[in-house]
Parts: C-alpha cells; sequence; structure tokens
C-alpha cells in the first residue's frame, strides 16, 4: 500500500537507534533517500509523494540529526554515516536499493553505494561530487562550532533556514523548521542536531570510492550553484565515462526544491533507462 503520510520506523545501526519514513508500496525496488546538510528525512516528503507509486520510498534521518541518535565526537565522518546506510541496506535484501542524496547525502551515497556494489541498483547524487574542498569544509565547522541559534518560533526558524534563498519555495523551509526543531527546557526551540558533527566536517576526496561502484551513476547539478565545477566533473567522466551529468538550469544547490518537475524527470528517466 501507499501512503499519503510516511510511517516513521526505526533501525539499529551499532548502539545506536536510527529513525527513517517510510512511504509503503513494499515490494516494489526501494530507493533510499539521504538528505542534505542542515536537514532531516521530511526534506524529500514531496518527492517522495511523486514517486511513491513506482517504488518503496525510504528517507533516512542520518546519525546525529533529525530523530536519529547522537554519535558523539569523532564519529560523523563520511564513512560513518556511509556504515549506517550499509545496516539499512542488509535490511531490505535480496531487493537492491537505489541510493539518492543530496549534498552531504549524496557523498554519503556514494561510499554506501561502492561499499555495497552487490546491492546497488543505482546511484544518483544531487549538486555534490567527490571533493570538499577547504572552504566549505571551514566555513560549516565554523557556523555550526559557535552552538545552534534558539528561537520563539516555527516561523523564524523558517526564516533562518531560507536565508537569502528564494529559488525554493517558502513552505519547504516551513516544513523544514517543524520537522527539525524541538522545545528546549528554556522553551525555545532548538535543532535536533548534535554540533559535533561539525568537528567531522573536513575537507576530503573521496575518488577511490568512485572507482569502486559498479552501478549506474547520475550527477544532476543546479546552474547556479558552484559546489561541482568543470574539474570534477571531467575527473568523474576519466573514472566513469558512462557517468550521466545534467545540468538544471534555474536551480541551486537543492535541485529537487528549486525545479522540482526537473529533477523528477531527469532521475526518473535516468532510472528508466537503466531498467531500475
Amino acid at each position: 500500500m501507499i501512503a499519503q503520510k510516511p510511517a516513521d520506523r526505526f533501525y539499529t545501526s551499532g548502539t545506536l537507534r536510527m529513525h527513517y519514513l517510510d512511504w509503503g508500496n513494499e515490494g516494489a525496488t526501494p530507493l533510499v533517500l539521504l538528505h542534505h546538510n542542515n536537514s532531516n528525512a521530511h526534506t524529500w516528503d514531496n518527492f517522495a509523494r511523486r514517486v511513491a507509486g513506482k517504488y518503496h520510498v525510504l528517507a533516512l534521518d542520518m546519525r546525529g540529526l533529525g530523530d536519529s541518535d547522537w554519535a558523539g565526537e569523532g564519529n560523523y565522518t563520511t564513512e560513518h554515516h556511509a556504515g549506517d546506510v550499509g545496516v539499512f541496506m542488509e535490511m531490505l535484501r535480496p531487493h537492491k536499493a537505489v541510493l539518492l542524496g543530496g549534498s552531504t547525502g549524496g557523498r554519503v551515497a556514494l561510499v554506501a553505494a561502492a561499499q555495497n556494489p552487490e546491492w546497488t541498483a543505482a546511484l544518483v547524487m544531487e549538486d555534490v561530487g567527490a571533493v570538499r574542498p577547504p572552504s566549505i569544509a571551514q566555513g560549516f565547522a565554523t557556523r555550526v562550532a559557535g552552538g545552534d541559534p534558539q528561537y520563539d518560533t516555527v516561523e523564524e526558524w523558517a526564516k533562518n533556514l531560507q536565508g537569502q534563498n528564494t529559488r525554493t519555495p517558502p513552505e519547504v523551509f516551513r516544513l523544514l523548521a517543524e520537522t527539525s526543531t524541538k522545545r528546549l527546557p528554556n522553551g525555545k526551540l532548538g535543532l535536533k542536531r548534535d554540533i559535533l558533527i561539525q568537528r567531522d566536517f573536513i575537507p576530503l576526496e573521496l575518488w577511490r570510492y568512485v572507482e569502486q561502484v559498479r552501478a549506474p551513476l547520475l550527477l544532476i547539478l543546479g546552474s547556479e550553484s558552484e559546489i561541482v565545477g568543470q574539474d570534477q566533473q571531467t575527473r568523474f567522466k576519466q573514472i566513469r565515462p558512462d557517468v550521466e551529468i545534467v545540468t538544471v538550469q534555474g536551480a541551486g544547490h537543492t535541485v529537487v526544491h528549486d525545479k522540482p518537475e526537473e529533477f523528477d524527470r531527469t532521475v526518473l528517466g535516468f532510472l528508466a533507462r537503466h531498467g531500475v
């Protein structure tokens, strides 16, 4: 059965209780969604509703975020997150899973696909490459190290999460504000996030994992984003000549929110061409 609203479910990875959203349609090909930074599983809600008739959509909260357990300092590397995904993929067997991740979630999906080649049907990375440069790593670490802000209302949080973003509809940030925050003992609203995540948000290169991926690979990029430059695109093509790279015009870093129709068409077309 396909759900209009997802069911909240949990699984165990090591000692951590991990949360995910199950949109139903069990028996169909699993589509595992991994969220962007500063986000949670609900960021995929609209996309999940649109594709739940074709796939068994499963959106995960990564460790330290949303309603998944916090892991503590030193336990938030890309490999740690990918290990959680690998445990989840074991639960889905004998089905192969499509892994789709946005931003940080895309790098996690990349590593999980490399580590579980026999159980990965396809890999989609949204506006993220194999390299996290020092400038991006330091910028995030600096913002988070000082602690997250606290607000009185969801509306204030929605404005904070939106920032200067005028491409994504405001209702997306309202949903994220509702699902990414919790009421603190002082009565304020704070993020459901372990700020120690920033200690492992370091510069990295993941080309060795690109070399290990055997599944069909799609990079879907926003034309207004500079996250994945031509140098990275060229390197991807050298390693994987069959990689598909699609740039969506008018989209920024979160293509799924900025240009949902184009995002759906690109992802579903790619999967259909590969029989997934």
